[in-house]
């Protein structure tokens, strides 16, 4: 509400910092913030803009002509391979660690590419010629894809993703989590690959595809670990928010992961002595009803984005149901919503 805003989040910032304050109230207002370009649509939806020139900037810096890229994926067929390619020159490995910071800094926008970006942090020590390939794969995706934008559409704090909460009490609002993990997907190291897309009000709050630092030795295994990850993320979150509500906050764990949801609903570790830490931490959280853990096909997962390499029909299909769409901002008109993700 702007009356919080005003009387309380501004004042409380107003104590220790020098702020500006603007606010998007009807159709066609629009703010800068970062670098992004916010607009206010007639349908009531915020659209977030990133600047083109990150993406100009890449393509100077890998010698590209945006005109002439048209790639339908953000992920390199060749990303899945072991890599056995030589070392970046010194030069060629300097762009590489420049470009791969402008991609960090631009990932939060960009769910749908995290997967990518955290593949290529992974050679910043030691770039390799196979990992430059899949650097300009992306850079072209990304030029090809100029129009893309975070596209947000408040529906309400009892309405989900795929359904409403029906039974909360009033004022409370709902965090879903949606974690999924790729086990042992680095052919190098075994590494398993962690993904969570956090929701409220049908929004997407925060998404992160990390590596996992353990080689995990089972699927469930792997997803529990993603599983946590992302619920330590929820936990945040919903303190946050519950501060800027006053009310409680639930959190909604979802997994497609039978095997995983077993080990979290059942007391102690049994087998799994080395992730006795892990389990009982959210084997707690789960038996006092602070996370509430449900499951989800794997088809319609949305952090099934963040974990390997989609094909395009399947990528299309989970950035739909993230909310990101092509429009020009300057536009007032929505445009047909097309698949990609959200970050907020």
């Amino acid at each position: 509400k702007r009356k919080f805003v005003m009387e309380r989040l501004v004042k409380c910032l107003e104590k220790a910092y020098t702020i500006s304050t603007q606010f998007l109230e009807k159709p066609g207002d629009e703010l800068s913030f970062l670098k992004r370009t916010m607009t206010m649509q007639n349908d009531g939806r915020l659209t977030i803009q990133v600047h083109h020139t990150h993406v100009q900037h890449l393509c100077d810096l890998l010698k590209l002509n945006p005109k002439l890229q048209n790639k339908k994926t953000p992920g390199h067929a060749d990303m899945d391979q072991v890599d056995e390619t030589k070392d970046l020159t010194q030069v060629q490995a300097t762009t590489f660690r420049t470009c791969v910071g402008v991609l960090l800094y631009l990932a939060c926008d960009m769910p749908h590419c995290q997967h990518v970006v955290r593949y290529l942090a992974t050679y910043s020590t030691r770039p390799s010629e196979k990992s430059m390939v899949v650097l300009r794969h992306l850079v072209a995706y990304l030029a090809s894809h100029q129009e893309l934008c975070v596209s947000l559409k408040w529906r309400g704090r009892n309405v989900g993703v795929y359904h409403n909460y029906d039974n909360l009490e009033p004022g409370e609002c709902v965090l879903e989590v949606f974690t999924d993990s790729d086990w042992a997907s680095d052919r190098g190291s075994r590494r398993s690959i962690s993904c969570a897309t956090i929701f409220m009000g049908g929004c997407l709050l925060f998404s992160a595809s990390r590596t996992q630092k353990l080689v995990s030795l089972s699927s469930a295994e792997a997803e529990v670990y993603a599983c946590s990850s992302g619920t330590s993320d929820a936990i945040l979150l919903s303190r946050l928010v519950s501060w800027m509500t006053g009310k409680r906050t639930v959190i909604w764990l979802y997994t497609d992961s039978s095997g995983a949801r077993g080990i979290l609903q059942r007391r102690g570790v049994g087998r799994l002595r080395h992730l006795s830490c892990r389990i009982l931490w959210l084997q707690a959280l789960v038996e006092t009803g602070t996370v509430k853990l449900s499951s989800i096909a794997g088809s319609m997962n949305p952090a099934d984005v963040g974990t390997k390499r989609l094909p395009a029909p399947r990528m299309r299909s989970l950035m739909s149901t993230l909310g990101r769409s092509e429009e020009h901002t300057s536009e007032l008109q929505s445009r047909e919503t097309i698949s990609y993700a959200v970050f907020c």
